[in-house]
């Protein structure tokens, strides 16, 4: 599927699905992030697949010490309306894929992506470009959802996808089809560990994961090795 096409339909509601989807949680989790780097001082970060801005203004409404702010997305329209919210801070926002980041190597010291990995065209060319982009010893952040380990939980959770979600998705933008294909996506990423072998064969060290809200997101870090 063309997902800057999918993402553009989806662009004008796509804050009000996450909220009413996630029942709220979705600010927890983006502010999980932020308060993992909080601790670190005059930051260049990058966020990827930056949709309408929420990691950005999590990370500066979380008070992080942010010297330099980018964001890269694949929709024109997440990136209009990413920039209304933001502001007037200063943000650089460049419409780019993921596995073509236009930025210099060894250029962030965070590099963080929520959940837009999933819908990389080419999962492990993206991934090799967060890496590249990346400094020495900086650190990588990616939310993504995943299946609960907990196999009645993830029976429930499996309908909530199939059936729930589509269906959501059709009543909030009236695109019943994009939302099924991002359903989708969930069902099929390779999550957890399987996720952290990828990341480790691109390259990355001290790979971690942290299940969040009884597993249905990962919250997963890394590093580039000095």
């Amino acid at each position: 599927m063309d997902t800057e096409k999918l993402f553009n339909r989806i662009a004008f509601r796509y804050d009000l699905f996450n909220s009413v989807s996630s029942f709220g949680i979705d600010k927890i989790w983006r502010r999980k992030i932020a308060l993992s780097i909080k601790q670190h001082k005059n930051i260049n970060i990058l966020d990827v697949a930056v949709g309408t801005g929420d990691v950005l203004l999590s990370f500066f409404e979380n008070g992080c010490d942010i010297d330099y702010a980018a964001g890269i997305d694949v929709s024109n329209e997440m990136l209009a309306i990413a920039k209304k919210k933001l502001g007037v801070r200063k943000v650089d926002l460049k419409q780019a894929p993921a596995e073509q980041i236009p930025f210099p190597d060894n250029h962030f010291d965070v590099v963080t992506c929520a959940f837009g990995v999933r819908n990389f065209s080419r999962l492990e060319a993206g991934i090799k470009e967060m890496l590249r982009v990346l400094k020495p010893n900086g650190k990588l952040l990616i939310l993504e959802f995943s299946l609960p380990p907990n196999p009645l939980i993830r029976f429930f959770y499996l309908l909530y996808l199939k059936f729930y979600i589509p269906l959501l998705g059709k009543i909030i933008t009236g695109n019943f089809d994009a939302y099924k294909y991002l359903s989708r996506t969930i069902q099929t990423f390779p999550s957890g560990e399987s996720f952290c072998s990828i990341l480790r064969d691109a390259g990355f060290d001290d790979v971690k994961t942290k299940y969040l809200t009884i597993g249905v997101v990962n919250l997963y870090s890394a590093v580039k090795p000095a």
